[in-house]
């Protein structure tokens, strides 16, 4: 509970009472961390915090530093195998990403090679965009808790920076809310800082942060919670690692930064190396030249006779007639050696749910690509998204079978 107090002489500050708060984890006290010190350095209010030692919200609060973290916010991780989490941690410069996280693995002391792989990796790319893409003026904070019994590893890292899609409206124009901005960033070389398909003057990993820890999640049974905005999105993985998302719009308000939940299992990272070369395959093939993925793309449709031209705004993210208009039309023209174009105007964002109804199995399975299908009137975005699914296609084999989010 926040309350607002006035003070003497005209002053304003934000009071946190914790006293009747008996329910305290990582992602809550992570985010009104970061909300505490946005008061506190930029708008300048006076923010204190009150809570009963004896209660259970009381201890944790004392146990993560929350307190320390408003006083000194340059904090240094102390050692304490017992609690088996962190403290409170501000990041602010790339520097601080390498120790902060090699702490983070010796305090949690998780003694599993592969989680430990999946988790430090994945910690080191979230904080990585909080440096690189947030603009946070109080940069980021961090935290994490490993729980024995369950086996569970659960990171939280917030900021209270520009937002996903302020960073991609940089690059990606077309990204104008913050549904688009999430379903968008989750895409493999998608970045704010590379303009869309340089992929040759890339470094190897550009763009692959968010890409990697949303198919570390699924591959492994995990979750993961990515808000900015108006928007929060869920992704998990079930038992057998196919992936899940769903994504909810906020009520009132929402955050204005980014903030990100990583949920990891001890029990499912069975192979993290193996992980991680399905994610490196995947992107690799995301970074090919359309003309080595069989794919066409055109700045308008021709005008030819016997073409097939589908209009996609006519059922624009409709992922089932999507999927009937593959079978009943696309589909069959293809494998008669008729020419189909896929005319993508006044989309300007398709998300990869949609392509993947549309396109997947027709990338995959027909052998006529190359001479029969065209996609014309592309925003940079909807261009990439069907890369990505390309590239998907071309490596699904009985080995990995990779399946589109």
């Amino acid at each position: 509970m926040v309350e607002v107090d006035r003070q003497p002489g005209g002053a304003w500050s934000r009071c946190a009472r914790f006293h009747q708060r008996e329910l305290c984890c990582p992602w809550a006290i992570t985010l009104f961390s970061t909300y505490a010190l946005w008061l506190k350095e930029v708008r300048k209010r006076k923010v204190t915090a009150t809570w009963w030692e004896g209660s259970l919200a009381g201890r944790y609060l004392s146990r993560v530093g929350f307190d320390e973290l408003l006083g000194d916010p340059i904090q240094k991780i102390p050692v304490s195998p017992d609690d088996r989490l962190t403290k409170l941690t501000r990041i602010r410069t790339s520097t601080e990403i390498p120790t902060f996280a090699a702490s983070v693995m010796d305090l949690l002391q998780i003694g599993d090679l592969e989680l430990e792989g999946a988790v430090k990796y994945s910690l080191v790319e979230l904080l990585r965009n909080v440096v690189q893409h947030s603009g946070s003026k109080v940069g980021g904070v961090a935290m994490a808790q490993y729980y024995p019994n369950t086996g569970l590893v659960e990171l939280a890292v917030a900021d209270m920076g520009v937002g996903i899609r302020s960073t991609l409206q940089t690059k990606y124009r077309e990204i104008d809310s913050d549904f688009r901005a999430l379903k968008f960033a989750t895409q493999p070389h998608v970045s704010g800082t590379f303009a869309p398909g340089a992929y040759a003057q890339m470094q190897e990993n550009a763009g692959l942060g968010l890409f990697f820890i949303k198919q570390i999640v699924t591959l492994s049974s995990g979750g993961f919670f990515l808000g900015s905005g108006q928007y929060l999105g869920d992704i998990w993985g079930d038992q057998e690692g196919q992936p899940h998302k769903i994504f909810c719009k906020a009520q009132k308000g929402g955050w204005m930064g980014t903030f990100a939940v990583l949920q990891l299992r001890r029990d499912k990272i069975v192979d993290f190396d193996s992980v991680l070369h399905v994610c490196r395959e995947l992107a690799e093939q995301a970074r090919k030249d359309p003309a080595e993925l069989s794919l066409d793309f055109l700045e308008e449709v021709p005008d030819l006779e016997d073409l097939i031209v589908i209009h996609v705004s006519a059922f624009e993210e409709n992922v089932e007639e999507a999927a009937r208009v593959r079978e009943a039309i696309i589909a069959p023209a293809i494998n008669d050696g008729k020419m189909v174009v896929l005319d993508f105007a006044r989309i300007p964002f398709a998300t990869q749910s949609f392509i993947h109804a549309l396109m997947y199995k027709v990338l995959r399975d027909s052998s006529q690509i190359a001479s029969s299908l065209s996609i014309a009137n592309c925003t940079r975005s909807t261009r990439e998204a069907i890369l990505a699914v390309a590239g998907y296609a071309k490596v699904s084999d009985s080995d990995t079978h990779p399946t589109l989010p």
